[in-house]
C-alpha cells in the first residue's frame, strides 16, 4: 500500500469508528495544541511555513481573500491569532470573535483591540443557537479540516452558521484537503502526524465533497484549489 493509500485508509478506519454525531473528545484534541506557549510561534509555523512549503498556498492569497469578502460588519468563526484580519487592512463598525478555545480568542482580541472585538465562546458544531444579530460576511478559515466526520458533518457548521448571516451576505473561508491531493513529503509528514493527533480530521476531505455541500446551501458559490487548499466563498 502506498504512503497516500495508507492515510487514507487510517482516515476511513477513524471515521467508521465514529457514531456520525459530533465527537467531544475529537474536537478537544483538535485545539488542544492553541495553548499559551504554542501560539507565540503559530504564524511562523502556518503562515510563515507550512502554508508556503507544505500547503503550496501562501498567506498573502489568503489575506488576498479577505480583503475581498470583508465587511465593516463581520463575524470571524474560529480565529486562530487574529492574523488575517489583521492583515486585511480594513476597518469595521462591529467585529465579532467566536471561537471554542479561549486562549486564540485572548490572543486574537488583543491583536485586533482597536476594533474593540466582542469575543463568544462557542461549539461550531453544538446547535445551540449564537443569538446575535446578522452579519454581512463571515470567515472561516482553517476551521473544517480541523473538525472531525465526513465533509456532510462538518459543514453542520455552516448551518450553525447561516441565521447569522444578513441577505446578501458572504461566508468566505478556507481549508487543507486531505484527498484526491498530491502532497509534498512535508505535507505528508504533516497531515500524518496532524491526523494521528486529532489536530487535523481531514484525511476524507476533497473538493467535491465540499463544493456539493456549499452549493447545496448556498446560490452562488466559488471555489479555487491552490496546492492542498481550497479557498471557497458563497453567498
Amino acid at each position: 500500500m502506498s504512503e497516500t493509500n495508507a492515510l487514507k485508509g487510517a482516515g476511513r478506519d477513524r471515521r467508521a469508528k465514529g457514531s456520525g454525531t459530533a465527537d467531544l473528545d475529537a474536537i478537544a484534541k483538535a485545539h488542544a495544541i492553541y495553548t499559551p506557549l504554542s501560539l507565540p510561534f503559530y504564524d511562523i509555523a502556518v503562515h510563515g511555513l507550512s502554508n508556503r512549503f507544505a500547503w503550496k498556498c501562501p498567506t498573502p492569497k489568503l489575506v488576498e481573500l479577505y480583503r475581498r469578502h470583508l465587511s465593516r460588519n463581520h463575524l470571524e468563526a474560529a480565529v486562530g491569532t487574529g492574523l488575517f484580519l489583521d492583515r486585511a487592512g480594513r476597518a469595521f463598525d462591529r467585529l465579532v470573535l467566536l471561537d471554542i478555545n479561549t486562549n486564540c480568542l485572548e490572543t486574537a482580541a488583543g491583536r485586533l483591540g482597536r476594533f474593540s472585538p466582542e469575543c463568544r465562546r462557542t461549539n461550531l458544531l453544538s446547535p445551540e443557537p449564537l443569538d446575535l444579530r446578522p452579519f454581512d460576511s463571515v470567515g472561516l478559515t482553517y476551521v473544517l479540516h480541523c473538525l472531525p466526520g465526513y465533509m456532510s458533518e462538518k459543514l453542520v457548521a455552516v448551518d450553525h452558521l447561516r441565521p447569522s448571516m444578513a441577505d446578501g451576505a458572504t461566508l468566505f473561508g478556507a481549508t487543507i484537503l486531505g484527498r484526491d491531493i498530491r502532497p509534498n513529503a512535508p505535507a505528508r509528514a504533516l497531515l500524518r502526524a496532524y491526523n494521528r493527533r486529532g489536530v487535523f480530521n481531514n484525511l476524507e476531505d476533497d473538493l467535491g465533497a465540499l463544493r456539493e455541500g456549499l452549493e447545496s446551501r448556498f446560490a452562488h458559490v466559488e471555489i479555487a484549489q491552490h496546492g492542498l487548499v481550497a479557498l471557497f466563498s458563497a453567498s
